[in-house]
């Protein structure tokens, strides 16, 4: 059975910055600090290491506490923000995985940048965590090759060793490109987020599609 490993943000569904709005307040309520800086690059990121560095911006110790801290606030703040910041799923994505759920040779997986908790939700906020198996996220790792190992990891725990050898990430930036490489697993690429068709081309994926409306071409190149 193959692995299919989507990403989240840019690939299925844009929250209208819905995470810089919660890690922005989470700084606000959590550290008393009335302005926080969020001038960080959020794509491709882990949160991990997001955490990481808008504490080292915005002058606060980046201690095991500090991290602790703020992302149990950012986890607290999430939903709130996520509702009043909306947001959309992208196209095709809902009907893409209404069939490959029904699709006996694939399950449907998410690796993802996301803490897990909030990964999940906005999933769930967009009625799309149904058609989820498990997700792999991004609360233990700085980088996303790491990311991508540790998930290695799970698909062979969860499935066995074989199934390493029929892995796809779907992702929309050359960091999803390049950690789906690290692992040895093909990617497809999409442009519907962080980077553009130039950009991702440098990184060699399987193929590149403007986004996934085509249901029928997209299950053609994650089937074969």
């Amino acid at each position: 059975m193959r692995t299919l490993l989507f990403d989240i943000d840019g690939t299925l569904l844009l929250t209208n910055q819905g995470g810089a709005g919660a890690f922005e307040q989470a700084l606000t309520e959590e550290f008393s600090l009335p302005e926080p800086s969020i001038n960080v690059s959020f794509a491709g990121r882990t949160d991990r290491s997001l955490l990481a560095q808008l504490l080292t911006i915005n002058d606060l110790p980046e201690t095991a506490e500090n991290v602790r801290r703020l992302q149990q606030r950012y986890v607290s703040v999430f939903p709130n923000v996520l509702r009043q910041r909306g947001g959309t799923v992208l196209p095709g994505v809902r009907d893409l995985l209404a069939k490959l759920h029904d699709e006996p040779r694939v399950r449907i997986c998410v690796m993802t940048g996301n803490l897990q908790q909030t990964g999940e939700h906005k999933l769930a906020h967009f009625d799309l965590l149904p058609y989820v198996q498990w997700i792999s996220g991004g609360e233990f790792d700085s980088h996303r090759d790491d990311l991508a190992r540790r998930t290695a990891t799970i698909i062979q725990d969860r499935h066995g060793t074989q199934s390493l050898h029929n892995v796809i990430v779907i992702g929309d930036t050359t960091a999803d490109v390049r950690c789906g490489h690290a692992i040895g697993a093909r990617v497809l690429a999409v442009c519907t987020g962080g980077d553009n068709h130039a950009d991702l081309q440098t990184e060699s994926p399987m193929a590149i599609l403007p986004d996934l409306s085509n249901v029928d071409q997209v299950c053609d190149l994650l089937l074969t």
